[in-house]
């Protein structure tokens, strides 16, 4: 599988944890970063300011398109002295908002690639420092290869759910990041992040890349175990938005059903990574209510009026509560 970075060494602590962190951009691409968001663009339209969301949840796809246009304009050169022969997907800026809302839930992000042929990964850029009390990431070293996965956004299984409580209290470290540095993960890595507890809101901006000889796909599971993969470009996340693709998109070509059988893991199996030295392990700590084994409401946070824990077959990536079905549908529409 060819490589992802230049560096060998920062290539060798990727492959082995699954991210690594890496001085990104300096304190005057920080700021004009900041000024792009806060009093260019503005907050994304329809964004209630009360979660933890991207730009890539707006309908409005200029609005999309701008940030992408900022970002890539900054990111772009560092990117290329640090990458091996990689596309750049689409940017977005993820705030998370102050308030008990605002935790996002543990997860793998989405398949881009086929994943026995190649690695994708994000490129999370802190545009102030993430701490303990505004919501740093947390990430499971190793997690990346410990069972095989497909990740969409609907009708997915989530290979931890029987063991998210003891993932998150044993398994994870916190990635504390200064203003300008970046984690760099695979997709497949497990993440999550505690609520913002201070009083301002927590900004990162964020890249996907994938390898330039890579297929850039998309999946979508029918809820009863198959699996189809489809070829997607990078206007697919401008002109689609994760609340409300349920189904795949008329434009995109479909590849063919994938032949997928879902690992699950359990607490034996994670003994096992342990004593291999594939996971690693500490007395149980937390630091906050993510609500384990529950389902929340991407758009505005909350778990109030929401159905019980998602089954095996049903993923917790663009969930909504009742009230922003309503707002959801309204927005859509415009």
């Amino acid at each position: 599988m060819r490589a992802t970075f230049k560096d060998p060494q920062i290539q060798a602590d990727f492959e082995r944890d699954g991210f690594v962190v890496i001085p990104f951009l300096d304190a005057d691409e920080v700021a004009d970063l900041r000024d792009v968001y806060f009093n260019q663009l503005g907050v994304a339209p329809g964004d209630p300011g009360r979660a933890c969301i991207s730009t890539f949840h707006t309908y409005d796809d200029e609005y999309k398109e701008a940030v992408d246009d900022n970002v890539r304009r900054v990111f772009t050169p560092h990117l290329d002295e640090l990458f091996d022969d990689h596309r750049y997907l689409p940017a977005n800026y993820l705030t998370k908002w102050p308030g008990g809302m605002s935790g996002f839930g543990i997860h793998q992000d989405l398949t881009l690639v086929d994943e026995t042929k190649a690695r994708s990964c994000e490129v999370w850029c802190a545009l102030e420092e993430t701490n303990e009390l505004n919501g740093q990431l947390w990430c499971a070293p190793g997690s990346q290869d410990w069972v095989p996965t497909m990740r969409g956004i609907h009708s997915f299984p989530t290979a931890f759910q029987d063991v998210e409580k003891r993932v998150i209290d044993r398994h994870a470290v916190p990635v504390p990041l200064k203003a300008g540095e970046a984690i760099v993960f695979n997709h497949a890595v497990i993440h999550f992040s505690y609520p913002n507890r201070t009083d301002t809101p927590r900004l990162v901006a964020i890249m996907d890349l994938i390898p330039n000889d890579a297929q850039h796909i998309h999946v979508f599971g029918d809820g009863e175990g198959n699996v189809d993969a489809y070829e997607i470009d990078e206007s697919f996340w401008v002109e689609n938005n994760p609340f409300t693709l349920q189904d795949p998109p008329p434009v995109v070509q479909k590849i063919g059903p994938v032949d997928f059988e879902p690992v699950f893991l359990t607490d034996e199996l994670l003994d096992e990574l342990v004593a291999e030295g594939r996971a690693v392990d500490h007395a149980p700590e937390r630091h906050g209510a993510l609500n384990p084994g529950r389902a929340w409401c991407h758009r505005c946070g909350t778990t109030e009026g929401m159905e019980g824990t998602p089954g095996r077959w049903s993923g917790n990536v663009t969930l909504l509560c009742d009230d922003c079905k309503v707002r959801e549908a309204e927005l859509a529409s415009v």
